[in-house]
């Protein structure tokens, strides 16, 4: 069995909800997410599909939860919002993603 150790410093979650046409798969989605958010991105996971009144028809909305973390210190918001823009900034050039507001 292989261990790793605890890390020492706390992640920063933040949520991400995109809107995508509909047959676009999620898995896709995370990739995109995954390559965009660089070395800081620890962890990746879908918690929501949605599709209703807010959402055009042929769209579905993807809520993602991130957690950023780094091995040497605790993340400062500032140091999250530059991977977290560009993941935002690849998912509208990539897929045609929107942030859902």
């Amino acid at each position: 069995i292989q261990t790793k150790p605890v890390p020492r410093f706390p992640p920063v979650a933040q949520d991400l909800a995109v809107v995508v046409d509909e047959a676009l798969p999620a898995a896709q989605v995370e990739a995109v997410i995954r390559k965009a958010g660089g070395a800081l991105l620890t962890h990746v996971e879908l918690f929501d599909i949605y599709r209703g009144a807010s959402i055009p028809a042929g769209k579905k909305s993807l809520a993602f939860a991130l957690q950023f973390q780094a091995p040497d210190r605790t993340l400062t918001d500032q140091e999250v919002q530059g991977p977290y823009q560009k993941i935002v900034r690849q998912l509208s050039k990539e897929l045609g993603g929107v942030l859902r507001a």
